[in-house]
C-alpha cells in the first residue's frame, strides 16, 4: 500500500540538484531510438497486465503519455474487458492538485492543460479509498530503486498520492532507473517499478 514514501527531511539545493537530474534525464529519454522506446512500451504492458495487484484491482487509474513516457495506454482496452473502471488525471486549475475521472474509451480524451489530453468535465470523479485494491500506475523523468521519482515539479502526483490507498506503481525504461535520487519531506514513493527488463519491488 501507498504510505511508505514520506521522505525525512530537506536536502540542501533540492530544487537545484532535481532541475539537474530532470533535465539530464529527458535528453537521455528522448534520445532513445523509436523502435526501442515502442518494443519497451509492449514489454511494460504485458507486464501489468500479468501483476496479480491488476488482476484483483477494480479501478486502473492510467496517465496520458508525454515527452517519451512509457506508453501503456494499450492496456486500457484490457482492462475494460476485464470489467475494471479506467480512469485518467485531470489537473486543477492554478495548481489546485490532481483528479481522476473515469472513462470508457481514449476516444473521450482531448488536450486540456499543458496540452495533455484529458477526461470531460462532466465524467464521473474517481473517489480514493483505503479499502479498494485499485492501481495507481505512476509516471516521472526517472525513478530510483527506493521507490522515489523525478517529476516535472509541480507535486501533482505526490500530492494526490498522499491520499490513495491503492498500489502505485511506476514505469520507466531500465536505462532511467538511478539507485538514488534527491527527494524532500512531501515526495512520495510508488509501491513498484516496472521496466523492460522486470519489476522492481523499492527497498
Amino acid at each position: 500500500m501507498t504510505g511508505n514514501g514520506v521522505s525525512a527531511g530537506p536536502v540542501p539545493g533540492l530544487k537545484n540538484e532535481k532541475n539537474r537530474i530532470r533535465e539530464e534525464m529527458l535528453k537521455a529519454r528522448l534520445s532513445v531510438p523509436e523502435d526501442v522506446k515502442c518494443g519497451a512500451d509492449v514489454i511494460m504492458t504485458k507486464k501489468l497486465l500479468s501483476l496479480a495487484s491488476f488482476r484483483y484491482a477494480g479501478t486502473i487509474l492510467f496517465y496520458y503519455p508525454i515527452k517519451g513516457e512509457p506508453d501503456i495506454t494499450g492496456a486500457v482496452s484490457a482492462a475494460l474487458a476485464a470489467g475494471k473502471r479506467v480512469a485518467f488525471p485531470k489537473c486543477c486549475p492554478d495548481g489546485a492538485g490532481m483528479i481522476y475521472r473515469f472513462v470508457t474509451s481514449l476516444d473521450e480524451l482531448s488536450p486540456a492543460m499543458y496540452g495533455i489530453p484529458e477526461p470531460p468535465e462532466e465524467n464521473e470523479c474517481y473517489v480514493p479509498s483505503p479499502f479498494l485494491n485499485d492501481i495507481c500506475i505512476v509516471p516521472a523523468v526517472c525513478f530510483d530503486r527506493h521507490g522515489y521519482r523525478i517529476g516535472y515539479g509541480k507535486g501533482y502526483y505526490d500530492r494526490f498520492l498522499a491520499g490513495f490507498g491503492g498500489t502505485s506503481v511506476g514505469f520507466t525504461l531500465d536505462c532511467l532507473l538511478k539507485d538514488a535520487v534527491p527527494r524532500g519531506r512531501y515526495d512520495r514513493a510508488v509501491d513498484m517499478i516496472i521496466t523492460e527488463k522486470g519489476a522492481v519491488v523499492p527497498k
